[in-house]
Protein backbone atom coordinates (compact mmCIF):
# COMPACT_ATOMS: atom_id res chain seq x y z
CA UNK A 1 0.00 0.00 0.00
CA UNK A 2 1.62 3.58 -1.13
CA UNK A 3 2.52 5.88 1.39
CA UNK A 4 -0.24 8.61 0.18
CA UNK A 5 -2.78 6.02 1.33
CA UNK A 6 -0.92 5.33 4.97
CA UNK A 7 -0.86 9.56 5.26
CA UNK A 8 -4.32 9.62 5.05
CA UNK A 9 -5.46 7.34 7.53
CA UNK A 10 -6.28 9.84 9.99
CA UNK A 11 -9.25 11.18 7.43
CA UNK A 12 -10.42 7.91 6.98
CA UNK A 13 -13.86 6.59 8.09
CA UNK A 14 -14.30 2.95 9.33
CA UNK A 15 -16.36 1.86 6.13
CA UNK A 16 -12.69 2.72 4.25
CA UNK A 17 -11.05 1.23 6.46
CA UNK A 18 -13.11 -1.89 6.39
CA UNK A 19 -12.75 -2.18 2.36
CA UNK A 20 -9.13 -1.73 2.63
CA UNK A 21 -8.63 -4.15 4.81
CA UNK A 22 -5.86 -7.13 3.89
CA UNK A 23 -3.88 -9.24 5.75
CA UNK A 24 -0.63 -7.62 5.02
CA UNK A 25 -1.42 -4.52 6.30
CA UNK A 26 -3.31 -3.79 9.62
CA UNK A 27 -4.97 -0.42 8.73
CA UNK A 28 -6.77 0.18 12.34
CA UNK A 29 -3.82 -0.36 14.18
CA UNK A 30 -2.01 2.14 11.99
CA UNK A 31 -4.25 4.70 12.16
CA UNK A 32 -4.38 4.24 15.97
CA UNK A 33 -1.00 4.75 15.43
CA UNK A 34 -0.81 7.72 13.65
CA UNK A 35 -3.71 9.39 15.89
CA UNK A 36 -1.68 9.16 19.04
CA UNK A 37 1.37 10.38 16.96
CA UNK A 38 -0.71 13.31 15.97
CA UNK A 39 -2.13 13.73 19.70
CA UNK A 40 1.35 13.70 21.01
CA UNK A 41 2.71 16.65 18.70
CA UNK A 42 -0.04 18.39 19.31
CA UNK A 43 -0.57 18.76 22.15
CA UNK A 44 3.61 19.57 22.58
CA UNK A 45 3.33 22.58 20.42
CA UNK A 46 0.26 23.70 22.73
CA UNK A 47 2.22 23.20 25.85
CA UNK A 48 5.07 25.41 23.95
CA UNK A 49 2.23 27.87 22.73
CA UNK A 50 0.31 28.55 25.72
CA UNK A 51 3.69 28.77 27.43
CA UNK A 52 5.00 31.31 25.30
CA UNK A 53 1.64 33.42 25.58
CA UNK A 54 1.82 33.19 29.41
CA UNK A 55 5.49 34.62 28.89
CA UNK A 56 4.17 37.04 26.77
CA UNK A 57 1.22 38.40 28.75
CA UNK A 58 3.37 38.67 32.11
CA UNK A 59 5.31 40.68 30.33
CA UNK A 60 2.61 42.76 28.90
CA UNK A 61 1.87 43.16 32.02
CA UNK A 62 4.70 43.97 34.16
CA UNK A 63 5.36 47.05 30.86
CA UNK A 64 1.46 48.25 31.43
CA UNK A 65 2.32 48.65 35.35
CA UNK A 66 5.54 50.11 34.66
CA UNK A 67 4.05 52.02 32.46
CA UNK A 68 1.36 53.33 34.54
CA UNK A 69 3.61 53.58 37.34
CA UNK A 70 5.72 56.34 35.45
CA UNK A 71 2.94 57.98 33.68
CA UNK A 72 1.60 58.53 37.66
CA UNK A 73 5.04 59.79 38.63
CA UNK A 74 4.90 62.36 36.19
CA UNK A 75 1.29 63.47 36.46
CA UNK A 76 2.33 64.14 40.66
CA UNK A 77 4.99 66.07 39.24
CA UNK A 78 3.21 67.54 37.12
CA UNK A 79 0.60 68.42 39.49
CA UNK A 80 3.44 69.67 42.20
CA UNK A 81 4.45 71.82 39.46
CA UNK A 82 0.77 73.55 38.72
CA UNK A 83 0.13 73.83 42.45
CA UNK A 84 3.77 75.49 42.50
CA UNK A 85 3.02 77.99 39.62
CA UNK A 86 -0.29 79.00 41.15
CA UNK A 87 0.93 79.63 44.69
CA UNK A 88 3.56 81.91 42.61
CA UNK A 89 0.18 83.31 40.37
CA UNK A 90 -1.43 84.20 43.76
CA UNK A 91 1.28 85.69 45.71
CA UNK A 92 1.66 88.96 44.14
CA UNK A 93 -2.42 89.30 44.74
CA UNK A 94 -1.80 88.60 48.59
CA UNK A 95 1.10 90.97 48.88
CA UNK A 96 3.42 87.60 49.53
CA UNK A 97 5.61 87.55 46.66
CA UNK A 98 9.07 87.07 47.01
CA UNK A 99 12.20 88.21 44.33
CA UNK A 100 13.54 85.19 43.74
CA UNK A 101 16.29 86.72 40.93
CA UNK A 102 19.56 87.48 42.07
CA UNK A 103 20.69 89.86 39.73
CA UNK A 104 17.35 92.12 40.79
CA UNK A 105 17.43 94.66 43.40
CA UNK A 106 17.21 93.52 46.81
CA UNK A 107 13.47 94.30 48.51
CA UNK A 108 13.36 95.27 52.09
CA UNK A 109 9.92 95.40 54.05
CA UNK A 110 9.75 96.82 56.57
CA UNK A 111 7.42 98.77 58.99
CA UNK A 112 7.53 102.50 59.23
CA UNK A 113 9.75 103.51 62.08
CA UNK A 114 9.39 107.04 63.85
CA UNK A 115 6.89 108.16 61.18
CA UNK A 116 3.34 108.46 61.46
CA UNK A 117 0.98 106.44 58.80
CA UNK A 118 -0.16 107.50 56.32
CA UNK A 119 -3.45 109.17 55.81
CA UNK A 120 -4.44 106.31 53.74
CA UNK A 121 -3.48 104.07 55.96
CA UNK A 122 -4.85 105.49 59.05
CA UNK A 123 -8.28 105.99 57.11
CA UNK A 124 -8.54 102.29 56.69
CA UNK A 125 -7.08 101.32 60.13
CA UNK A 126 -4.45 98.84 58.12
CA UNK A 127 -0.24 99.02 59.13
CA UNK A 128 1.35 100.93 57.34
CA UNK A 129 4.67 99.09 55.43
CA UNK A 130 6.58 99.85 52.58
CA UNK A 131 8.68 97.72 50.40
CA UNK A 132 11.40 99.63 48.64
CA UNK A 133 14.31 98.68 46.96
CA UNK A 134 17.71 99.10 48.94
CA UNK A 135 19.48 102.84 48.01
CA UNK A 136 15.92 104.01 46.91
CA UNK A 137 14.42 107.05 47.90
CA UNK A 138 10.81 106.62 47.37
CA UNK A 139 8.48 106.12 50.10
CA UNK A 140 5.30 104.40 49.11
CA UNK A 141 3.61 102.13 51.30
CA UNK A 142 2.01 98.64 50.12
CA UNK A 143 -1.48 100.23 50.87
CA UNK A 144 -0.95 103.12 48.37
CA UNK A 145 0.54 100.65 45.97
CA UNK A 146 -1.64 98.19 45.81
CA UNK A 147 -4.74 100.95 45.38
CA UNK A 148 -2.32 103.25 43.43
CA UNK A 149 -2.87 106.18 45.86
CA UNK A 150 -0.71 108.97 46.51
CA UNK A 151 1.16 108.20 49.69
CA UNK A 152 0.90 111.21 52.11
CA UNK A 153 2.26 111.79 55.22
CA UNK A 154 1.81 114.56 58.21
CA UNK A 155 4.64 116.75 57.54
CA UNK A 156 5.15 115.38 53.54
CA UNK A 157 2.95 118.77 52.95
CA UNK A 158 5.77 121.26 54.44
CA UNK A 159 8.42 119.87 52.72
CA UNK A 160 6.54 119.96 49.22
CA UNK A 161 6.15 123.59 49.84
CA UNK A 162 9.67 124.09 51.05
CA UNK A 163 11.03 122.14 47.55
CA UNK A 164 8.89 124.55 45.75
CA UNK A 165 9.80 127.65 47.46
CA UNK A 166 13.61 126.61 47.17
CA UNK A 167 12.45 126.30 43.37
CA UNK A 168 11.56 129.36 43.00
CA UNK A 169 14.11 130.82 44.22
CA UNK A 170 16.45 129.29 42.30
CA UNK A 171 18.16 130.97 39.14
CA UNK A 172 16.74 128.31 36.90
CA UNK A 173 13.03 128.86 37.39
CA UNK A 174 11.77 130.92 34.98
CA UNK A 175 13.21 128.32 32.35
CA UNK A 176 11.00 125.21 33.20
CA UNK A 177 13.95 122.30 33.67
CA UNK A 178 11.93 118.93 33.97
CA UNK A 179 14.70 117.47 35.29
CA UNK A 180 15.01 119.88 38.62
CA UNK A 181 11.13 117.75 39.39
CA UNK A 182 11.85 114.66 38.31
CA UNK A 183 9.32 112.67 39.87
CA UNK A 184 11.43 109.54 41.95
CA UNK A 185 8.53 108.23 43.38
CA UNK A 186 6.08 107.65 40.47
CA UNK A 187 9.19 106.58 38.07
CA UNK A 188 10.38 104.08 40.68
CA UNK A 189 6.54 102.79 40.85
CA UNK A 190 6.02 102.53 37.60
CA UNK A 191 8.75 100.47 36.88
CA UNK A 192 7.81 98.03 39.99
CA UNK A 193 4.17 98.11 38.29
CA UNK A 194 5.62 97.15 34.83
CA UNK A 195 7.78 94.50 36.56
CA UNK A 196 5.12 92.43 38.38
CA UNK A 197 2.95 92.76 35.49
CA UNK A 198 5.57 91.01 33.67
CA UNK A 199 6.25 88.17 36.34
CA UNK A 200 2.35 87.83 36.64
CA UNK A 201 2.46 87.43 32.27
CA UNK A 202 4.98 84.81 32.25
CA UNK A 203 3.95 82.72 35.54
CA UNK A 204 0.65 82.75 33.81
CA UNK A 205 2.35 81.69 30.36
CA UNK A 206 4.23 78.26 32.45
CA UNK A 207 0.58 77.55 34.22
CA UNK A 208 -0.86 77.65 30.53
CA UNK A 209 1.98 75.04 29.05
CA UNK A 210 2.11 72.88 32.22
CA UNK A 211 -1.71 72.06 31.81
CA UNK A 212 -1.64 71.49 28.00
CA UNK A 213 1.27 69.16 28.45
CA UNK A 214 -0.98 67.57 30.94
CA UNK A 215 -3.71 67.67 28.53
CA UNK A 216 -1.75 65.93 25.88
CA UNK A 217 -0.33 63.06 28.29
CA UNK A 218 -3.41 62.37 29.62
CA UNK A 219 -5.13 61.98 25.50
CA UNK A 220 -1.15 59.55 24.85
CA UNK A 221 -2.26 57.28 28.22
CA UNK A 222 -5.85 56.86 26.85
CA UNK A 223 -4.38 55.91 23.10
CA UNK A 224 -1.96 53.31 25.11
CA UNK A 225 -4.52 51.99 27.12
CA UNK A 226 -7.17 51.26 24.27
CA UNK A 227 -4.91 50.25 21.72
CA UNK A 228 -3.49 47.37 24.41
CA UNK A 229 -6.98 45.97 24.99
CA UNK A 230 -7.54 45.55 21.33
CA UNK A 231 -4.76 43.63 21.45
CA UNK A 232 -4.65 41.77 23.99
CA UNK A 233 -8.69 41.02 22.70
CA UNK A 234 -6.76 40.22 19.22
CA UNK A 235 -4.26 37.65 20.52
CA UNK A 236 -6.57 35.77 22.71
CA UNK A 237 -9.09 35.77 19.77
CA UNK A 238 -6.35 34.34 17.83
CA UNK A 239 -4.74 31.83 20.44
CA UNK A 240 -9.14 30.41 20.82
CA UNK A 241 -8.97 29.83 16.78
CA UNK A 242 -5.64 27.78 16.69
CA UNK A 243 -7.08 25.48 19.58
CA UNK A 244 -10.46 24.89 18.06
CA UNK A 245 -8.36 23.84 15.10
CA UNK A 246 -6.04 21.55 16.95
CA UNK A 247 -8.83 19.81 18.44
CA UNK A 248 -10.67 19.62 15.18
CA UNK A 249 -8.24 17.85 13.64
CA UNK A 250 -7.89 15.36 17.04
CA UNK A 251 -11.83 14.71 16.86
CA UNK A 252 -13.10 14.88 13.11
CA UNK A 253 -16.82 14.87 15.02
CA UNK A 254 -16.11 18.09 17.17
CA UNK A 255 -17.44 21.49 15.48
CA UNK A 256 -16.11 25.00 16.77
CA UNK A 257 -18.64 26.93 18.46
CA UNK A 258 -20.10 30.12 17.37
CA UNK A 259 -18.85 32.86 19.60
CA UNK A 260 -21.86 34.54 21.36
CA UNK A 261 -23.67 37.14 19.86
CA UNK A 262 -23.50 39.54 22.99
CA UNK A 263 -19.88 39.25 23.94
CA UNK A 264 -18.60 41.07 21.20
CA UNK A 265 -21.05 43.69 21.70
CA UNK A 266 -20.72 43.87 25.70
CA UNK A 267 -16.75 44.13 24.91
CA UNK A 268 -17.47 46.98 22.83
CA UNK A 269 -20.14 49.12 24.73
CA UNK A 270 -17.31 48.73 28.05
CA UNK A 271 -14.31 49.98 25.52
CA UNK A 272 -17.20 52.52 24.47
CA UNK A 273 -17.72 53.52 28.21
CA UNK A 274 -14.37 53.62 29.16
CA UNK A 275 -13.64 56.23 25.66
CA UNK A 276 -16.63 58.07 27.33
CA UNK A 277 -15.30 58.65 30.78
CA UNK A 278 -11.54 59.50 29.64
CA UNK A 279 -13.57 62.15 27.06
CA UNK A 280 -15.01 63.52 29.96
CA UNK A 281 -11.93 63.68 32.09
CA UNK A 282 -9.98 65.17 28.84
CA UNK A 283 -12.99 67.29 28.87
CA UNK A 284 -12.31 68.94 32.55
CA UNK A 285 -8.65 69.50 31.73
CA UNK A 286 -9.49 71.79 28.71
CA UNK A 287 -11.90 73.96 30.38
CA UNK A 288 -9.33 74.47 32.59
CA UNK A 289 -7.20 75.38 30.21
CA UNK A 290 -9.70 77.32 28.20
CA UNK A 291 -10.02 79.77 31.72
CA UNK A 292 -6.58 79.82 32.36
CA UNK A 293 -6.18 81.27 28.59
CA UNK A 294 -8.99 83.80 29.52
CA UNK A 295 -7.83 85.17 32.56
CA UNK A 296 -4.37 86.31 30.66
Amino acid sequence: MSSSITNDLTKWSDEQLHKNEDDNDNLYKKKSAEHRRLRKEAEHWVAEEVAKWKAEEVAKRKAEVEAQRRAEAEAKVRAEEVARVQSLVSGPFKGKQPKAAASRAVEVREQVGGLAPCYGCSGAGVSCEMRTARGSKARLCNHCRRLKHKCERPGDTQQTQQRKQEELMSPWAGKKKAWMQSPVVDKDDDDEYKEEAGEEHDMLGTLTEVLAAVVTEMRDMATDRRRAVAESHAQTEWMLGILEEIQGCLDPEFTPEEPEVGSEEDFKEEEVAEAAEEREALKGWSEEEAEVDESM
